[in-house]
């Protein structure tokens, strides 16, 4: 699959299909995977599903151009410096994006990565906690996976011993970050709910995971954020970098050690 520098187009080649429907869903299939590995060079596009155009463009069909409509389709947001960095959050290469390159797709697609697109394909602070908090619970429960913990030994990890999720994202923060704190302390730190007297990776699984209630939770005794709130809004976004900062992490863990 391919993207050229300056083209609306993305090639996907070598489609095993029985008709020209089935070659189109595979294509499309494809390309979405290929469009969510793009997180590694902060680059998020999206294909139009109801107006894109499918050509082909080999006789046999084994080759699809998917061509997004007008430019309300397609969104594209990031920055031109790519920075790569080592499990312990140290920088060892700095890329432009704007130059053109390959990028390793792994053979087992990254739901995780398809929650982390759609969270920059919208503007609204709201949604875009709610998908990063996704990607970052997909790639938790993983671990909990990896490890073989059961849902009450998850429980315990909690703040109150009680909260499953707040259990998983401590447990997912405690695997990625548990020998060099340091990154995650100092983005957290930008909180005024975070104690910089206090343990760091306890205090972020619980205030994510408040975030996480407040945003999706409207039930009327409940605490909880409303949209077109000025101060809920200022609050939420004021907590978007950190989500987004656990969230990157931890698709960079899954990259290198889950994802065969």
């Amino acid at each position: 699959m391919s993207i050229s520098e300056g083209s609306r187009e993305l090639i996907v080649e070598n489609i095993d299909a029985g008709d020209d429907r089935d070659a189109q869903q595979k294509a499309l299939s494809a390309g979405n995977y290929f469009l969510d590995a793009l997180w590694k060079c902060h680059t998020y596009l999206a294909i139009d599903p109801i107006s894109h155009v499918a050509e082909y463009v080999s006789p046999t069909g084994t080759s699809i151009s998917i061509t997004p409509p007008p430019a309300s389709a397609v969104a594209s947001v990031g920055s031109p410096g790519v920075e790569i960095r080592d499990s312990s959050g140290n920088i060892i290469e700095v890329r432009d994006s704007s130059k053109p390159g390959r990028i390793e797709i792994k053979h087992k697609h990254s739901e995780a990565a398809s929650h982390y697109r759609h969270a920059h394909l919208t503007d609204d602070p709201f949604n875009r906690f709610h998908d990063l908090y996704l990607a970052a619970e997909n790639i938790a429960s993983k671990i909990q996976a990896l490890k073989g913990l059961s849902r009450s030994e998850v429980e315990q990890l909690s703040e109150s011993g009680q909260s499953y999720e707040e259990g998983l994202l401590r447990l997912a923060l405690e695997e990625c970050f548990g020998s060099n704190q340091q990154h995650l302390r100092q983005t957290a730190k930008n909180l005024p709910e975070f104690d910089d007297t206090k343990d760091t990776i306890p205090q972020v699984a619980k205030i994510l995971y408040v975030y996480r209630c407040q945003v999706d939770h409207s039930k009327d005794l409940r605490d909880k954020k409303l949209p077109f709130d000025s101060q809920d809004e200022r609050e939420v976004k004021a907590a978007l970098p950190l989500m987004e900062f656990v969230a990157r992490f931890l698709l960079r863990y899954e990259e290198n050690s889950l994802v065969n």
